[in-house]
């Protein structure tokens, strides 16, 4: 059985605990890049990988490690716990109750709020938390990769997680940071190449090679899209300008003009549209890009709206106040509800943190739905489990049917619309009248 935390850790990160910890690495963390990765647990890969949970896959609940931004986490929670669990992470008991407390004066929801007492560093979770695989039989195991963050309490966390859920664990030797992966769930993932950057905590000894393979052994995917990364971000982050939000819709942000983004991100911007405009997904198929505008650089902060998460059949986005023509909170909730149609977007003021180089999709980890809650006795047409029916499902009916890819977790039994044990053209016309409308949902 393993231990939770060593007693020397605790010990050596007890002063980090009660500190507001930048997404960035501060400049003292800059002297102490070499305990990057210590005591850290690595195993060998899983025998078996069935499926690699996407950006958008349907969640179970989301964890909050509660360690700065109250007021922001408290709304998030608020909003995740109306119909999914919210796990909160606290450092001891004392923490819980006084968390509990706020929480239930806030009338949040705490018949679905479950706390974990963990101790972490910092509140940054999607840099430093469990990345999710399915192994057979419908089990969630975790992949903890080696955090760049001289914090080895958040380093710690996800294989504290993996006994706390009573799962599997697999640690791999890559350093990267969560909110530096997109995954698409079609055996493709997108990072920025700030990944080979030491002076960012990452290993600059890093080859191509061996990220792929990394990725290939650990999570099933067989495609690595390497981009560039905004310049004075804070962190270089993919997730800062862009975002999947199904396997062939690609967010990337735009500014206003040259002098609207810190110098040279106008063009980065346009240069990461266009690469991911001549790439495909893990199945093949073109990336469809749109542009959400970036809000003016100003005062050393990059603003994003894209830093969103998406949790089930909502998305919760960032916002400013900001009203500019270009850059509006409103019409920017607007685009995202026309891009992702069902879905409702909820905007969070997020100018306390946003300082701090991160936003709402930096603070929050998914668990991810077990597949039989996604697919199986879910919506008849709902091809790639995504809780809705649309041309998406028709464009991966059309692949399965014609063999392209194969069919994976329970799909089948929302894919076979007329029920004949098999995929064809029938399923797929029949799928079409349904998304026309012509067929009853």
């Amino acid at each position: 059985m393993r231990v939770y935390i060593p007693i020397i850790i605790s010990i050596m990160s007890a002063h980090l605990c009660s500190q507001n910890l930048p997404r960035n690495l501060t400049v003292e963390e800059q002297s102490r890049l070499h305990e990057i990765g210590t005591n850290r647990t690595i195993t060998d890969p899983p025998d078996s990988i069935v499926y690699t949970p996407a950006e958008f896959d349907s969640v179970a609940g989301i964890i909050f490690a509660w360690e700065a931004y109250s007021t922001l986490l408290t709304e998030l929670i608020k909003e995740v716990a109306e119909e999914d669990t919210a796990w909160v992470v606290v450092d001891n008991t004392s923490e819980e109750n006084s968390v509990s407390n706020t929480l239930s004066n806030a009338e949040v929801n705490m018949d679905r709020v479950v706390f974990q007492v963990i101790p972490t560093n910092s509140v940054w979770i999607r840099d430093y938390g469990p990345w999710w695989i399915i192994e057979p039989e419908n089990s969630r195991a975790i992949i903890d990769l080696v955090y760049n963050r001289p914090r080895p309490l958040d380093d710690a966390y996800p294989e504290s997680a993996a006994e706390y859920f009573g799962i599997n664990y697999y640690g791999l030797g890559l350093i990267e940071a969560g909110g530096n992966m997109l995954l698409d769930g079609q055996g493709s993932v997108i990072v920025s190449n700030v990944i080979f950057d030491g002076s960012q905590g990452f290993d600059p000894n890093l080859t191509q090679d061996q990220l792929e393979q990394y990725f290939l052994d650990y999570f099933g995917v067989h495609k690595v899209i390497v981009t560039p990364h905004l310049i004075n971000d804070g962190t270089g982050h993919i997730d800062m300008f862009v975002k999947l939000i199904n396997d062939t819709t690609v967010i990337v942000g735009e500014y206003e003009n040259q002098s609207a983004g810190f110098s040279g991100n106008y063009d980065i911007c346009n240069q990461v549209a266009t690469q991911l405009a001549n790439e495909t997904n893990g199945a093949g198929r073109p990336f469809n890009i749109v542009r959400m505008p970036m809000p003016p650089y100003n005062n050393g902060i990059t603003y994003t709206y894209i830093n969103s998460l998406i949790v089930n059949n909502k998305v919760l986005v960032p916002i400013y106040g900001f009203s500019t023509e270009f850059a509006n909170d409103d019409s920017v909730l607007a685009l995202y509800e026309t891009l992702m149609p069902g879905v409702e977007a909820v905007g969070f003021d997020c100018n306390q943190i946003i300082p701090a180089n991160g936003a709402i999709h930096c603070i929050a980890m998914k668990v991810p739905a077990l597949p039989e809650t996604i697919a199986c006795g879910n919506l008849m047409g709902d091809v790639n489990l995504d809780g809705r029916i649309n041309i998406y499902d028709i464009l991966k009916l059309v692949d399965l049917a014609a063999g392209v890819i194969e069919p994976e977790l329970c799909i089948m039994e929302s894919g076979d619309l007329n029920n004949d044990g098999i995929y064809n053209y029938l399923d797929v016309w029949e799928l079409t009248q349904l998304v026309m409308g012509f067929l009853n949902a």
